[in-house]
């Protein structure tokens, strides 16, 4: 079949691929992670295969539709979003009907309520919840609908769900060609930026799932890769493929491994596997605030350089409601060891959990700013339908225009607070400080922040934005 993989055309700036959806003030944009490996696994059975990536390549409807026109689709994959399901919904009924082809939605935001996907959409027939690459394989090899596992489908006035198959195993994830190789084929990489990484950067995935996996405001472990689960490839298979980047893409100055988390054998194993080989490679990661200091030492030797972490409050008692299973003590011993070890640490903070005031949401601010974290994200929280977070405020009626609104904390003043902690942080002493004792490091990611970031903290409406 030819197979038309579509990240939808919509608002300037738009953020699908990542793992909660906005508009970003920084213009950052991640890989379409999750497509390319589907399209990797169409590729190598001989599926032939077209990435568009609308929101990173600008492109508009009218481009999009010219690109479909002139491939011919037999099946087209639309990768759906939050924000823009409605959206995304259209286009996917317009160009069914224009190119006269089969649809299939398909993604973590898909994954939440597929059932609503297509029952707002006139023409698609499919869905598929969770992974998606073997599905999408089968749906190409004109499988019957009935047997193919994560799979929703319309039968006549009716949607059928399948059984849910289990998660890739490490054997399966070894099988699916380098992503890297996929986008090296399909993709622009200058179209991908963030504000941690160098530039131009790739991002790429060496395992699935996350082996804590109990967060209670996380989307991927309540609908794409649920609970404590962690499948990965295998280190050999890692390493092959930063070879290839190295020799194959060397104008890439910085790997990014997407998993949603590197924990401490993980972490290590890929950082061995680097000095081994003796490579000069920079990669970043995401990691939990509990990596060793053995650990963190051996991974800035090996060339990492960036570790974004989630530090979500600066509250024990919140941090425990929200099953984030570390403490204030323990997250600011784990940053200090790892700037002792020579690491980066982009921190990501979450305002407005259940049970923050506005009095703990600026401690989160300050704290932040006495961690001297290189840099920060102060995310208003998007509490995602289908997570135990979400339940609990539908339950109570304290979910206002998709935001949290607490009695003592409206909607409103959580991103009047979110502005606030980015004038905390970004425009502190500390930070010239530092810019002056390391300005080949520092002044570059200050500026790269400060002239993206700081004209929109004083925003009157800062809603739907991020990082």
């Amino acid at each position: 079949m030819r197979v038309l993989l579509l990240s939808p055309p919509f608002k300037a700036d738009y953020m699908r691929n990542a793992r909660c959806d906005f508009i970003s003030l920084s213009h950052t944009q991640w890989y379409p992670i999750l497509l390319g490996y589907a399209g990797a696994l169409l590729e190598k059975n001989s599926h032939q295969v077209s990435l568009v990536d609308a929101p990173s390549a600008n492109l508009s409807i009218e481009q999009v539709e010219k690109i479909a026109r002139d491939f011919h689709p037999d099946l087209l994959v639309v990768y759906g979003g939050r924000l823009s399901e409605e959206n995304d919904q259209k286009i996917a009924d317009y160009l069914t009907d224009i190119l006269d082809c089969q649809t299939v939605f398909c993604g973590p935001f898909v994954s939440i309520s597929p059932q609503r996907w297509l029952e707002n959409s006139k023409l698609v027939p499919f869905a598929v919840k969770g992974e998606f690459e073997y599905p999408l394989l089968e749906i190409a090899e004109e499988a019957d609908p009935s047997s193919i596992k994560n799979l929703l489908y319309k039968q006549g006035d009716e949607i059928v769900e399948n059984k849910i198959r289990p998660y890739l195993n490490r054997q399966q994830l070894d099988a699916i060609p380098f992503v890297s190789q996929f986008f090296k084929r399909h993709l622009n990489i200058r179209n991908y930026r963030t504000i941690e990484e160098p530039f131009p950067f790739i991002d790429i995935m060496t395992g699935r799932g996350c082996n804590w996996g109990i967060c209670s405001f996380c989307l991927w472990v309540h609908s794409y890769v649920q609970g404590p689960v962690y499948n990965n490839r295998s280190p050999e298979n890692v390493l092959e493929e930063i070879e290839y980047i190295m020799n194959f893409l060397p104008e890439v100055k910085s790997i990014m491994f997407q998993d949603d988390n590197f924990p401490d054998e993980r972490a290590r194993e890929i950082a061995e596997g680097i000095l081994r080989n003796g490579w000069k490679v920079t990669w970043s990661c995401y990691s939990r605030a509990d990596l060793s200091r053995e650990t963190m030492e051996l991974m800035a030797k090996a060339g990492c350089l960036n570790v974004n972490v989630g530090f979500e409050s600066a509250t024990d008692a919140i941090l425990k409601r929200a099953g984030k299973g570390l403490s204030v003590e323990r997250m600011t011993r784990f940053v200090r060891e790892a700037k002792e070890s020579g690491l980066h640490i982009h921190g990501d903070f979450l305002m407005g959990l259940e049970g923050e005031t506005p009095d703990s949401l600026l401690k989160i601010a300050h704290w932040a700013a006495s961690l001297n974290v290189d840099t920060a994200q102060f995310q208003v929280l998007i509490p995602f339908e289908g997570t135990p977070l979400n339940r609990s405020l539908s339950e109570k009626g304290w979910i206002k225009d998709g935001y949290p609104n607490y009695p003592n904390l409206s909607a409103e003043e959580i991103h009047r607070i979110a502005r606030k902690a980015y004038r905390i942080f970004y425009l502190r002493p500390q930070q010239l400080f530092d810019i002056l004792a390391h300005p080949k490091r520092r002044l570059w990611h200050y500026l790269k922040v400060a002239h993206r970031i700081i004209p929109n903290i004083f925003w009157v409406d800062q809603f739907n934005t991020g990082k």
